[in-house]
């Protein structure tokens, strides 16, 4: 009877010691204790939040006498993609493993690394052929027509057809442009993309545009088959606006795309 009567009130001052209310008020009070000013509330000690501001600003002000007196500028392929995408199939095909007895490749893989290397075959073909050019207001894709697409052989730039999104033109103004950018990163291009207000509105929302939340323009996206570099230099020096102004500006050179009209 007395054990019994021991251990209950053993698990009765146990209990006592790590209840809620009791835990609760040793923490509390050793916490104002070391932080007096600490407020109370759980909240008001956290910082406002500021959201970022989307309003397009441009890295250089350049007015139209600038624009009009800079020379036209091509834009060099750039073949990154191409090869990084033909890589991928060999490395398909050695990765997957095997379902076979005797260890031959995979349907899977031989699929997945023919795909991969189709694909390659069309972004080579697309770098061979198509030019970005930036001129005096606006800048647009061109198709190289002519023997062995070679502009210093009698080959030609020829105006690509309407855009199969917009059904306009592929040539737009440097003041429509709100923002542009690369996807993942301007290292590794993928996927080159900018937003313009050319377009109508009621035409905002075709396609992959449906899916901008954001509104306020008409995306645009291509593969990084072109100089990024090039690309994004010519953007800053000719005022192009963008959302992001976290990143350094560039100083424009003359001396990095090859061809000039």
């Amino acid at each position: 009877m007395k054990l019994t009567l021991v251990v209950a009130l053993t698990f009765a001052f146990l209990a006592d010691g790590f209840s809620p209310s009791t835990m609760k008020g040793r923490v509390s009070s050793s916490i104002d204790s070391a932080f007096p000013e600490r407020p109370t509330d759980g909240w008001s000690d956290k910082p406002a939040y500021k959201p970022r501001s989307t309003i397009p600003v441009a890295k250089n002000k350049v007015g139209w006498i600038q624009r009009q007196m800079m020379d036209d500028v091509m834009i060099d392929p750039d073949y990154f993609l191409t090869v990084a995408t033909a890589l991928l199939c060999p490395l398909i095909i050695w990765y997957h493993p095997s379902y076979a007895a005797d260890g031959s490749p995979s349907l899977i893989g031989l699929s997945g690394g023919l795909f991969h290397l189709l694909f390659a075959g069309l972004l080579w073909v697309q770098t061979r052929r198509v030019r970005c050019v930036f001129e005096k207001d606006a800048f647009e894709f061109y198709n190289i027509k002519g023997p062995h697409l070679d502009l210093e052989r009698g080959a030609h730039l020829e105006s690509k057809p309407a855009n199969y999104v917009s059904g306009t033109r592929n040539r737009w103004k440097y003041d429509s442009i709100t923002n542009w950018g690369f996807f993942p990163s301007e290292v590794f291009p993928v996927i080159c993309y900018f937003k313009e207000t050319e377009t109508p509105e009621w035409k905002w929302n075709r396609w992959f545009a449906a899916f901008d939340s954001y509104g306020r323009g008409q995306p645009h996206f291509f593969p990084g088959i072109c100089n990024v570099a090039q690309f994004k230099e010519q953007m800053e020096s000719r005022g192009v606006k963008r959302e992001s102004s976290s990143l350094p500006s560039v100083t424009p050179s003359t001396k990095t795309a090859t061809a000039r009209f």
